[in-house]
């Protein structure tokens, strides 16, 4: 349940209240019930004890008493905004959200300065996805009370969603300033941080919402996850386990904690109880689709790293079968069309006639590719040398294309099309600080590794027509393999299946060939089975087209100390190996569409690798 009401409408004038709040601190819930019930009996018509008592059914699930009591102290107190707010409350518990807003909306029609009842309605507003109704609400109740920090944490989550992150930072940063005991606003704060590639940064904030709040699940996730990209493991398993000693089903860290696991671990009596439970949920079919993914593809790197291809191909296709019943099949039609447009746009003339757009600007370099095609590995080599820096995987790019679109029909891809000479050079300026957001001074080039830009590099070229591109590529049945066995959100729902897949990288193979010819933009492939064959070649030849001088530093990209926010955070931190080459072989027995998906005609240009 949510603060009593602090602004507005008046306070509770009884001491009910305050003593319901102490015994819900002590976790008393049956005592809490009960005080409202024993002032029920002394006094029925006690509208503030049945408002209070309804809430309290409804964080219990009890339904039918939770709107007696509230609908009874709005009949009692019709003129009580709290009733009406109460009452709204109890309908978002039990996840009335369109009820809920109405008793919101009544609750500031009877006291326009009740600040609780803004927060509230703009909370509803936002899980509906009535953004701008939303935006004014919460903006409401900071006019009232600048001082909300539960107001602040809500616009913050709002403006995520709508892409204005800066404006989200602040909203977190204001949001822990006014309730330094907010363990929420830390852990939401640290995960922007985080994805500012703020790492170390991100660790303390996460610590800071623990030390505040020990069993603040979202915190020991987000601080799992932090440890993870900075290579420390054991600390990473803790707090996985210190999530999973608090709620045992929660799948992502079970997912996240499994793929941790190591042969010692088969004699840990706790380490052997979360493996066994993690198979028996994918056999359950009271278990939901999403956590049985999370659950397989954490089994199914475990078990990949236990030398185990029967194991982990059986993990391996429950995770991809309920992520695929729960986000469905590429749209393969939708793909090849926006490939399509792609081709039929983007020219060698559409490109000669905007080479004034953008700024001069050499520095950024995009590496791209398919997702686990040596990208990563590109970038460590490339960010161990003390004139380069790797930025990691930026969305900005992407967030700039968004940033283009202005009618219900625009689509990424458009976004080049669209920007006219002085939005290019806006557009630039805000990538370009983005791009240097914690890189060293003086930096001859920063690199950005998000794989699937090859998608928007029309926009880099417009952007900076100087840019340099990166194309990793690696033998497609261990690329696919690779991407398969692991947790990549729903939206790349051609992961899921070989058949998809293969549709996919001849869609991105086709992409590909026509930015060779078209785009004016300097370009090096690297191709990962010749970097593992020939570190020192490919890392000179990569340095040399980056145009800096040679630096042995390059070799031993495995010694840094940076963090690395991808799924290779833990072979980047390795000395260079060869297992990988050719790992798809182990499994061919297991996965026969793995290698036939790639050799029918027509998929992925018919040709492995």
């Amino acid at each position: 349940m949510q603060p009593e009401a602090r602004g507005g409408a008046g306070a509770d004038k009884a001491p009910l209240a305050s003593a319901l709040r102490a015994l819900l601190d002590a976790r008393d819930v049956d005592g809490a019930m009960a005080l409202c019930r024993d002032r029920l009996a002394a006094r029925p018509d006690d509208a503030e004890a049945h408002r209070h008592l309804g809430l309290l059914h409804a964080a219990a699930g009890a339904r039918g008493p939770a709107l007696q009591a509230a609908m009874r102290a709005c009949e009692l107190a019709p003129d009580d905004a709290r009733a009406w707010s109460d009452l709204g409350r109890v309908y978002a518990l039990l996840g009335d959200l369109e009820d809920a807003a109405r008793c919101f909306a009544e609750a500031v029609a009877i006291d326009v300065r009740f600040a609780d009842g803004w927060h509230n309605l703009g909370t509803a507003l936002r899980k509906l996805g009535r953004r701008e109704a939303a935006f004014a609400a919460l903006k409401n109740a900071l006019l009232i009370d600048p001082k909300r920090a539960e107001t602040y944490l809500s616009l913050g989550n709002l403006l995520v969603a709508t892409g204005q992150y800066e404006d989200a930072l602040e909203c977190f940063e204001r949001a822990a300033r006014h309730d330094p005991g907010m363990a929420r606003a830390r852990s939401r704060l640290a995960r922007q941080m985080s994805e500012r590639g703020k790492v170390r940064r991100a660790e303390r904030l996460f610590r800071q919402s623990l030390g505040l709040d020990p069993d603040h699940i979202e915190g020991w996730l987000g601080l799992g996850r932090t440890l993870e990209d900075l290579g420390e493991a054991e600390g990473a398993r803790s707090a996985y386990a210190n999530v999973l000693r608090r709620r045992p089903g929660h799948a992502l860290a079970l997912g996240h904690l499994l793929g941790l696991l190591g042969d010692a671990d088969e004699a840990d009596a706790e380490a052997r109880g979360w493996i066994d439970r993690a198979w028996a949920a994918l056999q359950q079919p009271a278990v939901a689709d999403e956590a049985k993914a999370l659950i397989g593809y954490g089994l199914a790197k475990r078990h990949d790293r236990l030398g185990e291809p029967e194991r982990a191909a059986e993990a391996g296709l429950a995770a991809n079968a309920a992520r695929r019943r729960a986000a469905g099949p590429l749209d393969r039609q939708r793909l090849a069309a926006r490939v399509d447009r792609l081709i039929e746009t983007y020219t060698e003339d559409f490109f000669a006639r905007r080479r004034r757009y953008g700024l001069g600007t050499d520095q950024p370099v995009f590496i791209v590719g398919l997702p686990r095609s040596g990208t990563t590995l590109t970038e460590q080599i490339l960010a161990a040398h003390p004139r380069l820096h790797g930025a990691g995987e930026l969305p900005d790019l992407g967030r700039a294309a968004m940033r283009t679109m202005t009618g219900d029909d625009d689509e990424p891809w458009q976004a080049a099309l669209k920007v006219d000479e002085p939005q290019s050079r806006a557009l630039a300026a805000q990538y370009l600080r983005a791009l240097r957001d914690g890189a060293p001074k003086k930096r001859l080039r920063i690199s950005d590794k998000s794989p699937l830009n090859f998608f928007q590099l029309a926009l880099a070229a417009v952007l900076f027509p100087n840019a340099r591109v990166v194309h990793c590529t690696r033998d497609i049945r261990d690329n696919a393999l690779s991407v398969w066995m692991e947790n990549f959100n729903a939206e790349q729902a051609w992961s899921t299946d070989f058949d998809d897949t293969a549709f996919y990288v001849a869609q991105y193979r086709r992409l590909m060939r026509h930015w060779a010819d078209a785009l004016p933009l300097r370009t090096l492939t690297m191709r990962y089975e010749e970097t593992v064959a020939d570190l020192e070649g490919q890392a000179r030849r990569l340095i040399a087209f980056l145009g800096a001088s040679w630096d042995r530093r390059c070799l031993e990209f495995h010694r840094s100390g940076r963090a690395v926010q991808t799924p290779s955070r833990w072979q980047v931190r390795q000395p260079i190996y060869a297992r990988s080459v050719g790992r798809w072989r182990a499994y061919a027995p297991h996965l026969p569409r793995l290698e036939a998906a790639f050799m029918e005609p027509g998929a992925a240009s018919g040709q492995p690798g």
